[in-house]
C-alpha cells in the first residue's frame, strides 16, 4: 500500500542497478492525498466533541439550527456540515456597567456612569448585574449580540429608574429599594424582546458627583448625618438606662408617701373618734370625766418624772432607787 502511495506521489519505482531514477512532481495526485488525509484526520477528531457541565450548545446543520444538546458530556456530529456553538447556561455571568475590572484597579467609564436623576441633579452611579443564560436558541437567534442587548437594556432601565428617584436617595438609604426596583425593570425588558434570560442581581457599587468638590460636600453632610444618630443612639441609651431607675425610684417614694398618709391619716381618724369618746362622756359627766383624765396623765407623766422627796434633813433624790 505505501509503495503504491509512494509511486502515485511520483517518486519514482526504485531498481537495483539503476542510477537513473528521478522524481516526478504530480501536483492533482499531491492535492489528492492531502485532501483525504485531511478528510480522514476529521473524522477521527472532528466528529465528537466536549461540554463542561455549565454548558448547553447549538447544533447548526448546513448553516441552520437542528437542535441543543447538553448540558455536559461527549456528543458526536457529522464533520464538515455540523457547526457547534456553545453557550454557558448553568453559570451566572457578571456585567459591569459605570466602570471595568482591570487587573487590581478600576476604570471609570463616564459615559454609563453619569445619569440624570429627578430634580435635574447629575450622579455618577456605579453598579453590576449577574443574569443566567435560560434558552441557547433565544440567545443565540433571537437577537445579534446579546451581551449587546443586555447592556443597553441594563442602561436603559438604570436610567429610567434614576429619572424617577432623588439624588440623595441614592446616596443614602434607598439603595436596596432602587436595586429591586431596577431588577424588576431590566427583567420586564429582557422578556418583552423575548431573550430568556433571568436577572439573577442587580447591585450598586458605588453612587457619587461628577463634581470632585460637591462630593466632599456630601461626604461632610452625610458624616453628620452619621454623628447625629450616632449621638441619637448615644441619648436614647442613656435615656433607657435613667428614665427605668427614675421612674422605680419615684414609685417606692410614691408607694412609702401613701403608706406614710395612710398610717397618719388612719392615726388621726382614732384619735378623733377617742376625743369624740372622751367628749361625750365630759358631757355626761365632766367632773369624773376630769378626774379620770387626769389620773390617766399622771400614770403617763410620773414614771418619767424625777421624784425629790424634802425634808427637815436636806432633799432625798429618789431616781436612784
Amino acid at each position: 500500500m505505501f509503495k503504491k502511495l509512494y509511486t502515485f506521489l511520483g517518486f519514482p519505482k526504485y531498481r537495483y542497478g539503476d542510477l537513473n531514477t528521478s522524481f516526478k512532481f504530480l501536483p492533482l495526485n499531491w492535492l489528492i492525498v492531502i485532501f483525504g488525509v485531511y478528510v480522514i484526520l476529521n473524522l477521527m477528531f472532528g466528529s465528537w466533541f466536549m461540554l463542561d457541565k455549565t454548558e448547553k450548545a447549538s447544533v447548526e446543520m448546513f448553516g441552520a439550527y437542528s437542535h441543543e444538546v447538553g448540558p455536559g458530556g461527549l456528543h458526536w456530529k457529522i464533520p464538515f456540515i455540523t457547526k457547534i456553538r456553545k453557550v454557558p447556561t448553568e453559570m451566572r455571568h457578571r456585567w459591569e456597567l459605570g466602570f471595568r475590572t482591570e487587573e487590581n484597579h478600576f476604570r471609570d467609564v463616564p459615559a454609563e456612569a453619569t445619569m440624570l436623576t429627578k430634580g435635574g441633579h447629575l450622579g455618577s452611579i456605579y453598579w453590576i448585574f449577574q443574569y443566567t443564560v435560560n434558552d441557547v436558541y433565544s440567545w443565540l437567534y433571537t437577537v445579534k449580540d446579546p451581551e449587546a442587548v443586555l447592556d443597553k437594556l441594563g442602561q436603559g432601565s438604570m436610567r429610567l429608574v434614576s429619572g424617577q428617584t432623588l439624588l440623595d436617595d441614592f446616596l443614602t438609604t434607598q439603595k436596596i429599594e432602587i436595586q429591586e426596583k431596577n431588577k424588576k425593570l431590566f427583567q420586564n425588558y429582557c422578556t418583552l424582546i423575548g431573550l430568556h434570560t433571568t436577572i439573577n442581581e442587580v447591585k450598586l457599587q458605588d453612587c457619587g458627583l461628577p463634581n470632585q468638590d460637591v462630593q466632599a460636600a456630601y461626604d461632610d453632610v452625610m458624616n453628620a448625618e452619621k454623628d447625629k444618630d450616632a449621638m441619637n443612639q448615644k441619648a436614647q441609651g442613656y435615656h433607657n438606662d435613667v428614665v427605668p431607675k427614675a421612674s422605680g425610684k419615684a414609685s417606692q417614694i410614691i408607694n412609702t408617701a401613701n403608706a406614710y398618709y395612710t398610717q397618719q391619716v388612719n392615726g388621726a381618724k382614732g384619735e378623733v373618734a377617742l376625743f369624740m369618746g372622751v367628749l361625750e362622756e365630759y358631757r355626761k359627766d365632766p367632773i369624773t370625766t376630769k378626774e379620770k383624765l387626769w389620773y390617766e396623765a399622771m400614770q403617763e407623766v410620773l414614771p418619767e418624772a424625777k421624784k425629790t422627796i424634802i425634808q427637815n434633813q436636806g432633799l432625798l433624790n429618789l431616781k436612784q432607787y
